[in-house]
């Protein structure tokens, strides 16, 4: 699977994450996150953790607004619009492919 994500690294931008967007948002990566909430979300969204090394720790889909979801030993957080089909899995391993100078990188 090849995904293009927005990688969001301010304090600001992990706080407002995808809030504020639609249901058709494209996935963003919140960088050096180990936790979300959906306060404020009018959409669920699927969620993915991954550590240090590239491994994917645990996916919530379909995190209901008004939640929280977590894990420890993540260091960035990969979260979209909750949507059917291919989405990432626990225990798979992700490479960064390209970073462009507009903060967009390729999984």
């Amino acid at each position: 699977m090849m995904l293009e994500v927005a990688v969001l690294s301010t304090w600001r931008e992990r706080l407002r994450g995808l809030l504020g967007t639609g249901p058709d948002a494209g996935p963003v990566m919140l960088a050096l996150c180990s936790s979300v909430h959906t306060f404020g979300m009018r959409y669920s969204l699927d969620v993915a953790f991954v550590g240090e090394r590239g491994e994917v720790l645990l996916v919530c889909r379909d995190l209901d607004p008004g939640r929280v979801c977590a894990h420890r030993r993540a260091r960035c957080v990969i979260e979209r619009p909750a949507r059917e089909g291919e989405w990432l899995e626990e225990g798979e391993h992700l490479w960064v492919s390209a970073v462009s100078a507009d903060g967009v990188g390729t999984l």
